[in-house]
């Protein structure tokens, strides 16, 4: 209780020291905008409060080879997000990001927390609680086009890790280098002797844009991701079934890993309202102990999606990042919203895992998921969302009665601001 008081009584203290900063030295010639809430800007120093509200509702139906034994079906309606934060900048050198909140009906936890300076137009450091990699992993949950990141987003990229990131942008292309450790969430290395040793994640993503017109944009980019799990425990390759909701252990190879290297593709064509989207990723992986030799861990996914009303998702070739879609008939203004319709596939290989064991067990979860996911979204603004997934995933393992076959359907209401 305590440290959940101390920091809510944290967040709260930021809030009130943001909004001096933001707009109490500055309070003459203030101008307010709307932006889903209020935002004070005086020349080069803005504020604005942040937030957003996901609440989800999940149908399972899982099928287990050799039975009804492991049948099971399931449901839950259940608060995904409610966070609350601060941002803003103090002039064109020094900018603030602030914001956590409840997942899944949690305990609270941080994501952005940053303290950006930039020494020129094209550079910035950022210390905090950042992300680095991914096209999907940097695209805010408020705007990518399915519900999940799906097992991609398990092990392919690392989300919000604590650490110095350092980035340069020009007109179509950028480069970043991130050195971190942990999330902020975590707990410190407990290790009682000097010798004690945090994670440590080494993080390079570049993109280039070569193609950017009003109809046709074109996104390619790399990555590589270095990580030594130092005395933070092993690394474990375990994906879900395209849902933040956990259904249990379908597929994982289990704490394997000492160390890794990740070698990353992705890639992006946006043509009007028609778009294509991919990633792929290679682990190597250096097995802990001397169980066998060091497998690799292969996961991606592809999709495409099509907005019949006419809107095109808003990509920005300078940062290599999707953004919120301008909704051309919002129900503010008397039209009809924006719809986006998307099909997805995802696929995860374990079985190099199993398949490079000196000693192989009869079973094994290590193997391969596959899945396909169709999906809605329905706009009434850029501000306010609908969403619907229909997922029929099957998950592939070693050995009898490992196999599973999942149908979900999942549904979203989404605000932000």
């Amino acid at each position: 209780m305590r440290n959940k008081t101390s920091l809510v009584s944290g967040a709260a203290l930021g809030v009130m020291l943001a909004c001096g900063l933001g707009v109490a030295a500055h309070a003459q010639d203030t101008t307010v905008a709307w932006k889903g809430a209020p935002q004070w800007t005086n020349d080069d120093v803005y504020f604005k409060v942040r937030g957003r509200i996901l609440l989800d509702a999940v149908f399972q139906d899982v099928d287990k080879d050799g039975g009804s034994a492991g049948d099971y079906k399931t449901s839950n309606v259940r608060g995904r997000q409610a966070f609350i934060g601060v941002e803003g900048k103090l002039n064109n050198y020094v900018a603030y990001k602030v914001e956590g909140g409840a997942v899944n009906g949690g305990a609270w936890g941080w994501d952005d927390v940053v303290l950006e300076v930039k020494p020129t137009e094209f550079t910035s450091l950022l210390f905090g609680n950042v992300k680095v990699a991914g096209l999907e992993n940097l695209t805010s949950t408020r705007f990518t086009t399915f519900m999940d990141r799906g097992p991609y987003g398990d092990f392919g990229v690392d989300s919000y890790q604590l650490g110095v990131v350092g980035k340069y942008v020009g007109p179509n292309y950028s480069a970043t280098l991130g050195v971190q450790g942990g999330s902020l969430n975590n707990a410190d290395v407990t290790a009682a002797n000097a010798d004690a040793k945090e994670r440590l994640v080494i993080t390079g993503r570049g993109h280039w844009a070569p193609i950017v017109t009003d109809t046709d944009k074109v996104h390619l980019g790399a990555s590589y991701r270095y990580r030594n799990r130092g005395d933070e425990g092993m690394f474990a390759y375990t994906g879900r079934t395209n849902t933040a909701y956990s259904n249990g252990t379908l597929y994982t190879t289990g704490g394997i890993g000492n160390r890794d290297n990740t070698w990353a593709l992705e890639g992006a064509w946006m043509h009007g309202p028609f778009s294509v989207q991919g990633e792929y990723s290679s682990i190597d992986v250096t097995r802990a102990g001397t169980a066998g030799s060091d497998p690799t861990v292969k996961v991606g996914y592809a999709f495409v999606s099509f907005w019949p009303t006419g809107e095109t998702r808003n990509y920005n070739s300078v940062t290599g990042e999707f953004g919120r879609p301008k909704i051309l008939n919002p129900i503010t203004a008397g039209g009809w919203g924006g719809l986006e319709l998307a099909v997805r596939y995802d696929f995860a290989d374990l079985n190099d895992a199993y398949d490079t064991l000196k000693v192989k067990p009869a079973t094994s979860q290590a193997g391969e998921y596959t899945a396909w996911t169709l999906g809605a979204n329905y706009y009434l603004t850029g501000y306010v969302r609908f969403q619907a997934n229909y997922t029929d995933g099957k998950v592939d393992n070693i050995g009898l009665n490992q196999d599973y076959d999942v149908k979900q359907f999942q549904l979203r209401a989404q605000m932000d601001f």
